[in-house]
């Protein structure tokens, strides 16, 4: 998250704004709110140390001390409780790599906007990959209740996948999901989640059955159908099942990127690599993303069309420079990424 010049709200009542010499710095510099010195007779002293202690923060980030101003923010932020120098705070921990810090920061912040999505997005990454899970559990269980009161149920289900699927350790993201959506571990989106989290754990037959059970219930669920057909065309297992899946899926839904994906990455693995191609320049036409970029280079690789293949390897880059699938393809075809980098 990278670190902004803080502004703090307009209820804050002491302002003066300073020129730094030698550092090019001009600050905006506020005292706390008038409720926290109501009671203080020495109120002006400490407005004083308060705005003392925001240049210092200044100075030191300006001169590269970014753990030094993370934690003169976060003493601001536990003397004023105000969101905005508890959100300052947050950012330079993060930036300083100093996660502990980072979370005290964001429960400050939270606790002051407890309304704000992304302080609360913010400290469950926080939480997360400090390893944090049951308070994270207890926490977003709490959600769950609401979310299920409130009718936004999926939505919430959506984002804690998303979540889910950012844990350092793909297990304990599972663990995660699972524990969570337990009383709703039969609705059908819950189970899709799942076999996707166990796929990513590596428990494929876990993901298989998980999806076989819900293609048995939802005879029309085209996620289903394309996730487990993609699966076994994707480790060059049962093809003409995987075929068969996919096809199923294509009829439910032929409009979708994805699903039109796996069907130009099946034909590529029946070695019927005209179809692959056609099908997979309709998925990019429809979402130029990583995976089907790399998926159609790896087609025209393959047809022996190089120079048009190292244009889509390039295009994957731009799109996502970390993609799994582009470096694992790119390894397994014995190409330099320095030969496909965007220059």
């Amino acid at each position: 998250m990278e670190a902004k010049p803080i502004q703090f709200p307009s209820n804050l009542v002491f302002k003066s704004r300073l020129a730094l010499a030698g550092t090019g710095l001009s600050l905006m510099l506020m005292a706390a709110p008038t409720t926290l010195w109501a009671a203080a007779p020495d109120r002006g002293q400490q407005q004083a140390a308060l705005i003392f202690q925001i240049l210092a923060s200044e100075i030191a980030l300006s001169q590269g001390e970014v753990g030094v101003a993370a934690l003169t923010y976060l003493n601001v932020a536990k003397q004023t409780q105000d969101p905005t120098a508890a959100r300052r705070a947050t950012e330079l921990a993060i930036e300083a790599r100093s996660p502990q810090r980072a979370e005290e920061a964001a429960q400050i912040w939270l606790a002051n906007a407890p309304n704000d999505q992304e302080a609360q997005n913010t400290l469950d990454l926080l939480q997360l990959v400090q390893g944090e899970t049951q308070k994270l559990i207890r926490s977003l269980s709490t959600r769950r209740l609401t979310a299920s009161k409130e009718n936004k149920a999926e939505l919430f289900y959506d984002y804690l996948a998303s979540l889910a699927g950012r844990a350092p350790d793909k297990l304990e993201g599972l663990k995660l999901f699972e524990t969570v959506s337990d009383p709703d571990r039969n609705q059908s989106h819950v189970v899709y989640t799942r076999a996707m989290l166990n796929e990513r754990a590596g428990r494929h037959p876990v993901m298989e059955a998980l999806l076989r059970e819900l293609i048995t219930r939802e005879p029309n669920h085209a996620h289903a159908h394309n996730a487990l057909g993609y699966h076994l065309a994707d480790r060059n297992e049962r093809l003409n099942e995987a075929l068969t899946l996919i096809e199923r899926a294509y009829a439910l839904a032929p409009k979708d990127a994805h699903i039109i994906d796996s069907m130009g990455w099946v034909y590529f693995r029946l070695g019927r690599l005209d179809l692959a191609e056609k099908y997979l320049r309709l998925a990019y036409q429809q979402q130029p993303d990583a995976e089907i970029s790399t998926h159609l280079a790896e087609v025209l690789w393959k047809k022996g069309q190089t120079a048009e293949a190292e244009s889509f390897f390039r295009a994957a880059f731009q799109a996502d420079p970390r993609s799994d699938i582009l470096i694992n393809t790119l390894n397994r075809l014995g190409i330099s990424p320095a030969r496909v980098h965007p220059r």
